[in-house]
């Protein structure tokens, strides 16, 4: 037997990715490997998963990367160009960053060309002098022109452009995490991984990793923020497969392309900020949080408060036929800087949590997906019928003067979650998640999801914020019976239920049922495991094989065991348990 790496090496994952179309090669150019560098050092802070096996043979660098040369660049006839002269590491943001220097005024000429509505009124609010424009704007494509926004339709965006260099490195290909600008960034790559027992969309290549989300989530509060397609993961085949949800990027419906009514709206909605409200967002880290606020407050569907407390505005993938951007131009507009929303920032103080070959079954501990400041997600691997967490959340951004804080549940049925505010304004609140089996999207027709997402909201009699997420996520392959509160079996091989797709980086299939056994007071004793062609197996309640039985039926001999993902005749990976010499 051996070990199959379940979960995608970092290095690899982070650089190498299948699009939908065929990724061109690029001629040799001299590169000093700055553009490696982020790749080695999320390796580098990153404790190894036990069966993740990196087969790039490249080690992580053992210290931070050297002093270099550096000079910020030019931004010269709307180009922002890459280089390694211009970009280098910032430890702060764990990111290499590349800087550029603007102009003192914005070229001549028109901002906005175009003949819609949106766009006519922002030129107008332009030439007025109400409006910023896009001076000091980038626009980042990261899937070589694959679908890049129309140049001509913006001509004061400033476009940037990899040298050969960076080309070389991969630079300007795919989600690049630990890349990102020194000015606000808006962008997006039209890429997936393909043809691939790992295939996903951009977003879902790092939601499984709590370091590469803080490095997502710490870019968007320095004013960066993409556009990726969903590519598959959220269709009727699958259902929605994201484990989370979160606010730091916009996923469209569809494959390639499908991103740029998003892309174009943003733009626009930019270019539609007061000089003073933009460069007050970009100052208190808000700029791209008032983006996301607005393009779902805008949404056709949402045309009250209400409708923005609730799942309406807060998918995990958005619909362009949802998309309203001459209403979104005009939010932005009206926007005033007091007016600004606030931002929300959220962390769990206490919960409840599974202990791995008792009340779950998986190689190493696994509940927890990620923390970051706006939003924290869940796996629901425990067998408990139920699990608690208490979350706290504070304001942040221009206004943090509050009324109080709206907990809401954005998706999932409300039955399955008891949330209750605690203190005078709600800042704190305890959720109590109950165990949630795939469900119907409301107002989607053959959409399901496993995921519960609830929504924390700062109200402050203004602007409504963009909430924080908090989101509990079950297994779609795995068939639960409960009595009174009880778990009485999981089937993990049953027909039609065991064959739905699971993200292999989140979990490693079983082939086994679990019965659960209690006293006559409804005291847990264990478990018996019916393995297909195999000897039934009795558990004690702490996860201890029970080796032998006296000849009552009392055991007087116990093993522990252990649990790894290995290779099985198809080589897939299953998890199989391993017991422990005597």
């Amino acid at each position: 037997m051996r070990v199959l790496p379940v979960m995608i090496s970092v290095s690899s994952l982070i650089l190498t990715f299948a699009a939908f179309v065929l990724c061109p090669q690029d001629k040799p150019a001299e590169s000093t490997g700055l553009f490696d560098v982020p790749a080695q050092e999320i390796a580098r802070r990153r404790q190894p998963l036990p069966h993740a096996v990196d087969k790039t043979g490249k080690k992580p660098s053992a210290t931070a990367p050297q002093e270099r040369p550096f000079e910020p660049g030019i931004i010269r006839d709307n180009v922002a160009l890459v280089t390694e002269l211009n970009t280098r590491w910032e430890e702060s943001r764990l990111s290499l960053v590349t800087n550029f220097e603007l102009p003192a005024t914005p070229p001549p000429g028109a901002t906005i060309v175009g003949v819609s509505p949106a766009e006519v009124m922002v030129q107008q609010w332009i030439d007025e002098g109400t409006a910023s424009g896009h001076h000091g704007i980038l626009y980042d494509n990261r899937d070589r022109d694959h679908s890049n926004l129309n140049r001509k339709k913006f001509p004061q965006l400033a476009f940037v452009e990899y040298d050969g260099a960076a080309k070389k490195c991969g630079a300007d290909w795919g989600m690049r995490i630990g890349q990102a600008f020194n000015l606000p960034t808006f962008g997006n790559s039209s890429t997936a991984q393909v043809n691939s027992p790992l295939w996903r969309s951009n977003p879902r290549m790092v939601t499984y990793d709590d370091l590469l989300m803080r490095i997502t989530c710490n870019e968007f509060l320095n004013n960066q923020m993409y556009c990726y397609p969903e590519h598959n993961d959220f269709d009727r085949k699958h259902g929605d497969v994201y484990p989370a949800n979160a606010p730091y990027w916009v996923i469209s419906q569809g494959s390639s392309g499908s991103d740029q009514p998003f892309m174009e709206a943003i733009a626009l909605t930019l270019a539609a900020l007061r000089p003073e409200v933009r460069r007050t967002l970009v100052e208190t880290h808000s700029l791209m949080g008032a983006i996301q606020m607005l393009l779902r407050r805008s949404q056709k569907s949402v045309q009250s408060d209400d409708d923005y407390y609730s799942g309406k505005a807060h998918p995990v993938v958005f619909q362009a036929s949802e998309l309203d951007t001459f209403r979104m131009v005009q939010m932005a507009h009206e926007l005033t800087i007091d007016t600004l929303p606030s931002m929300v920032r959220i962390r769990v103080l206490e919960e409840d949590l599974g202990v791995p070959g008792r009340d779950y079954f998986h190689p190493f501990a696994a509940e927890r997906l990620f923390d970051t400041p706006m939003a924290v997600a869940r796996v629901y691997r425990t067998v408990s019928h139920q699990r608690r967490m208490v979350v706290e959340a504070r304001a942040a951004g221009i206004d943090a003067r509050l009324s109080g804080f709206r907990w809401v549940v954005l998706q999932g049925d409300p039955e399955k979650i008891r949330i209750r505010p605690m203190g005078s304004n709600g800042a704190k609140a305890e959720l109590i998640f109950y165990w949630h089996p795939m469900a119907p999207i409301p107002g989607m027709t053959g959409m399901q999801s496993n995921r519960i997402d609830i929504g924390v909201f700062a109200d402050h009699g203004k602007s409504p914020s963009l909430p924080a997420f908090i989101t509990s996520f079950t297994l779609a392959n795995e068939d639960r019976t409960y009595v009174n509160g009880r778990i009485q079996s999981i089937d993990y091989g049953a027909v039609g239920i065991s064959q739905r797709y699971v993200d292999p980086t989140i979990d490693v299939p079983k082939r086994w049922r679990d019965e659960y056994q209690y006293s006559s007071e409804n005291q847990l004793l264990g478990w018996r495991r019916l393995v297909p062609q195999a000897e039934p197996q009795e558990f004690a309640a702490d996860g201890r094989l029970i080796f032998k039985k006296d000849a009552a039926g009392k055991p007087t001999e116990y093993r522990n065991v252990t649990y790894e993902a290995i290779a099985d005749k198809q080589q897939l990976s299953v998890l199989k348990m391993v017991i422990a010499p005597k």
